[in-house]
């Protein structure tokens, strides 16, 4: 059976419930098991209520086993229980609640519930359930791990160049269009600046998750997270400039390493010099922006990069590494071709001028790709089509329950009053 352990070999689990009762009484009959299961998820709001950030954690922790408490609406509960069990990622369900009807029990079994357990539990009956599940999963075989996520890095050789922008509002965007696990990643440990272009303020950064990172494991990284409003997450640079003498390059590589494999996407906004952290960031990145403006100063740094950034590992084809084109004018002094007859390279994407809309994006924390239809939103919408396959949010998933709205549960046919009530809410 797939899933993450805790620390202590405790295996990790989620609870969905709004009966605070329920939930004291479960907590204590699982900390009595050698196995000890350990709710690192607890969600106390109705179904319908579920957040993006809810499931956004659900995701991230990837729980062996998720107890639904079914008692406020079994109905919704069974679609939610279908949607957890079509998500692509293999976890045990748990149903709990009132005495279910035969034909209930049954959509209950064909929504993905493993095990259903009349209210109140009590430890014999839960315990049983649990040992049932064991031995039907295997839990003991071997853990198959997910596929390591997409690392992006983005970088410049000049400040002010806009890569924190494009790397913000990037990762925003990719998320928006495949609404998968995305990472925006801030290695500028010195003066790092994406917490800020996302309007939040956050309790812990990178170099926490570094110096802890001997006890990492999916609860750990997710006390250091912040999750931003539009669903993306974000790993922040220290508020105040870090000693980056103290962070060695094999520890970067296990964290970009660790990050790959609890995360689809990560964009990386590294810093501007070449030093361990930016290299490390290079060697695990599957892609790299390079990001200059179409002027002298911007494309001599450009040009003086370019011969170490080649040689970074010669068997990478070459379109690992991008060129951008940012605050492009049609018109400017410097055209395309000749940007590219000067460091050799195609362009291979331009961002359009639009600096007033860009820096009230800044100064408001409010990315750019989000608040309207500016020429540098539009190009930045249209790269991360290219780069995620998405053409348009008409494409992307939708939030769990529109989902799954009209969609009859396995082989079920959904009473009627129910099915109605499901399409008021897809019309809303």
């Amino acid at each position: 059976m797939a899933g993450k352990s805790s620390k202590n070999g405790s295996v990790t689990g989620a609870m969905i419930s709004r009966d605070a009762e329920f939930r004291q009484s479960l907590n204590e009959i699982l900390q009595e098991r050698p196995d000890f299961i350990s709710l690192d998820v607890e969600i106390a709001v109705p179904f319908m209520e579920i957040s993006d950030n809810e499931l956004s954690d659900l995701k991230v922790m990837n729980p062996e086993i998720i107890f639904l408490d079914l008692e406020d609406d079994p109905h919704i509960g069974l679609k939610f229980a279908q949607y957890l069990s079509e998500s692509g990622e293999l976890r045990t369900l748990v149903g709990v609640g009132p005495e279910l009807s035969n034909e209930l029990l049954l959509q209950a079994m064909q929504s993905g519930i493993s095990e259903y357990l009349p209210k109140p539990i009590d430890a014999e009956s839960l315990n049983a359930a649990i040992e049932r599940l064991w031995r039907r999963t295997g839990r003991k075989a071997a853990v198959e791990e997910r596929a390591p996520g997409k690392m992006i890095a983005v970088f410049s050789p000049k400040g002010g160049s806009g890569s924190t922008t494009l790397a913000v509002n990037l990762a925003v965007q990719i998320n928006r269009l495949t609404r998968d696990r995305t990472l925006i990643l801030d290695l500028d440990l010195e003066l790092g600046e994406t917490a800020l272009h996302l309007g939040i303020e956050p309790r812990f950064s990178v170099v926490d998750l570094i110096r802890n990172f001997h006890r990492a494991d999916s609860g750990l990284l997710a006390s250091y997270i912040e999750r931003h409003e539009s669903g993306v997450e974000v790993l922040a640079a220290p508020i105040k400039p870090a000693d980056v003498e103290m962070v060695s390059e094999d520890q970067i590589l296990n964290i970009l390493q660790f990050l790959k494999h609890h995360y689809d996407y990560i964009i990386v906004d590294t810093p501007k010099s070449f030093g361990a952290t930016t290299l490390s960031a290079f060697e695990q990145a599957d892609q790299m922006f390079l990001l200059t403006a179409a002027d002298l100063p911007s494309l001599r740094n450009m040009m003086r990069c370019l011969p170490l950034l080649q040689n970074l590992d010669p068997r990478r084809g070459p379109e690992w590494m991008r060129l951008i084109v940012n605050r492009y004018e049609s018109k400017g002094m410097i055209s395309l071709g000749e940007v590219e007859s000067m460091l050799g390279m195609k362009v291979f994407w331009t961002l359009r001028n639009d600096y007033e809309a860009v820096l009230l994006s800044a100064n408001t924390g409010e990315p750019i790709v989000l608040t309207g239809g500016s020429d540098f939103a539009r190009d930045v919408r249209a790269l991360s089509a290219e780069i995620t396959g998405v053409k348009s949010l008409k494409d992307a998933p939708k939030n769990w329950l529109r989902n799954m709205v009209g969609k009859p549960l396995k082989g079920v046919k959904m009473p009627a009053v129910v099915a109605t009530q499901q399409e008021a809410i897809a019309h809303e």
